[in-house]
């Protein structure tokens, strides 16, 4: 009786044992928390934002070492955070090498060579254009020039220039558009005379999409003036066939 006593408690344990054993296995499995991301302090953002924003001497937007000394040296990753967090103002953050801004040397570090700036994400619509103290005509005559120079291979001589600005704004406007052109950046003019592409225009503006509207572009003006020629040459009264003479 003892033995059949025993063989039921040994039988009785096994049956719990794979009872704790089945309930263990069926239990959820709990993924351990997630670590968030890590997130820079307000405080360097808002630093990264004053040095973008505010213009500091004639070029807005710092430089790597002045961002490097300002904010650390992860500030790129602050910068890319900057730009996640202005997508919802429609803002960017945009890297731009220095070389053409004047301000770059060889024996500089190759990471100074870089400014960022914060630009428009999308585009102005005319009203908007208009609200921002650009003329829509001035605006389509900057528009010709930076063409003009991406035709030419990055440069033009000065005169060239003129020449289509006057074609297109006026002989009268030619070179106080220009002038501007090269004051405010998006042109640039060295000491032979030669036009480039000025710093601002490397910051601010989309030219592969502007040199497609522009090739898309049909001219209208000399077909129209073809078609014009053309009636005018069919109104216009033919002379008389001269009467053969006996």
């Amino acid at each position: 009786m003892e033995e059949v006593q025993t063989e039921r408690e040994s039988g009785q344990e096994r049956r719990d044992e794979s009872a704790q054993a089945d309930q263990r296995d069926n239990q959820p499995i709990v993924s351990p928390p997630t670590q968030p991301e890590p997130s820079f302090p307000s405080e360097r953002l808002k630093r990264a934002a004053h040095m973008l924003f505010f213009k500091r001497g004639r070029v807005p937007g710092a430089k790597a070492w002045e961002l490097k000394a300002g904010i650390g040296k992860s500030y790129e990753k602050v910068l890319a955070q900057l730009d996640e967090d202005l997508k919802e103002l429609d803002l960017q953050v945009k890297k731009v090498e220095a070389g053409g801004i004047g301000e770059y040397s060889p024996d500089d570090d190759e990471a100074d060579k870089f400014r960022y700036f914060v630009r428009l994400r999308g585009t102005l619509t005319p009203k908007e254009a208009r609200m921002s103290g650009w003329r829509i005509d001035n605006l389509a005559a900057l528009a010709a020039a930076l063409s003009l120079v991406v035709s030419k291979q990055g440069k033009v001589e000065r005169k060239e220039l003129e020449i289509m600005i006057a074609e297109k704004a006026g002989r009268w406007r030619t070179l106080t558009l220009t002038d501007t052109f090269l004051r405010t950046g998006y042109l640039e003019e060295d000491e032979t005379g030669m036009i480039s592409l000025g710093w601002r225009t490397k910051a601010e503006v989309d030219l592969p999409s502007l040199m497609m509207l522009v090739a898309e572009a049909k001219p209208q003006d000399d077909d129209a003036e073809v078609s014009a020629t053309s009636s005018m040459e069919e109104s216009a009264p033919r002379p008389p066939e001269e009467q053969p003479t006996e």
